[in-house]
């Protein structure tokens, strides 16, 4: 699994608002992608889907297993980034447990004009 709680956990007070979108978005989708294999129900499948699944996800973004070690080696480095972007993270994988929010019943919408 990634090492970015380690990364996150660090102090400092280098520059967080470079916070690099294409990398947060690679790293929600490593997320989900080792949760996706982690709910396989044949345990002795797992990690070859889960390693399946991350190197689709690391395509996907341009990147391969040492590119991306390299951006997360570059982060180690800048400890205020690698928190805003793992708090990044975090933020957009409650966003996709939650979902987008439902569209309300016609019961809730407003009521027509009068005389319509």
């Amino acid at each position: 699994m990634l090492s970015l709680v380690g990364l996150a956990a660090c102090d400092g007070a280098d520059g967080g608002d470079d916070v690099d979108p294409d990398l947060v978005d690679a790293l929600v989708e490593l997320h989900l992608a080792d949760a996706r294999a982690a709910l396989d129900t044949v345990e002795a499948r797992r990690p070859a889907l889960a390693e399946s699944l991350r190197r689709v996800a690391l395509k996907a973004h341009g990147l391969d297993s040492a590119a991306f070690e390299t951006r997360l080696d570059a982060l180690a480095g800048a400890p205020a980034l690698a928190e805003a972007t793992y708090d990044s993270v975090e933020t957009r994988l409650v966003r996709e447990r939650q979902g987008s929010p439902a569209p309300r019943p016609d019961s809730l919408k407003a009521p027509p004009a009068p005389g319509f």
